[in-house]
């Protein structure tokens, strides 16, 4: 596989194997059913003995409120943390709160670093989409050949497709053909990875 990296700027990628991508991605229109569709596989990969890393997302509705309290679960650790701020029914603009994400890119670096099965992050947000956010380390992690999941809605599809380039294949709506796609991705890297220490030994 080749990449070039550039913080903040495009990754493009070319895979070995021509039926596989080293990127899967879930697709949505709608954030509360992209949430817990990637938090569902999850929770089966990691039933099944994979060592995953990154984030999912739960979403709990609470009697009296419009929008819902949202938590972040690191994969790897197995902390999890509040993500937004109650501000009340009538309250406008962002109620994310930023040192959350400061601890979830703590998490998702520490996952890359020790080179889990696979890594999942549930967004590609606005942030990852004006290049700030989990991007840098997301590229880390395609460059370490470490397959990803992701989830992306519509609103920041063109500008998650110029960030990877062709190399990311769409997935199905559904649990078990995301399932599938993850535990291909996961036996073709492990592959990769053999291989290229293979030729390391040789050299």
């Amino acid at each position: 596989m080749e990449l070039r990296h550039e913080r903040g700027g495009p990754i493009h990628a070319e895979h070995s194997n021509p039926e596989g991508s080293q990127i899967g991605v879930v697709i949505y229109d709608d954030g509360l059913v992209g949430d817990a569709l990637i938090a569902q596989c999850a929770a089966g990969l990691l039933a099944s003995g994979y060592r995953l890393g990154g984030v999912v997302q739960s979403n709990a509705h609470r009697r009296g409120r419009r929008r819902c309290d949202m938590y972040v679960q690191d994969l790897l650790g197995g902390d999890q943390i509040k993500i937004s701020f109650d501000r009340g029914n009538e309250a406008r603009g962002c109620r994310l709160d930023p040192d959350a994400f400061a601890r979830i890119d703590a998490w998702v670096a520490r996952a890359v670093r020790e080179r889990v099965d696979l890594l999942i992050i549930n967004k590609f947000g606005k942030e990852e989409a004006h290049g700030r956010g989990l991007r840098p380390v997301i590229a880390d992690a395609l460059m370490a050949e470490i397959p990803l999941l992701i989830g992306v809605s519509t609103r920041n599809l063109c500008d998650f497709l110029a960030f990877v380039g062709d190399s990311a294949k769409s997935l199905k709506p559904d649990d078990e053909a995301i399932a599938s796609w993850c535990r291909n991705a996961i036996e073709h890297g492990a592959h990769r990875r053999c291989q290229l220490q293979l030729a390391s030994v040789q050299a």
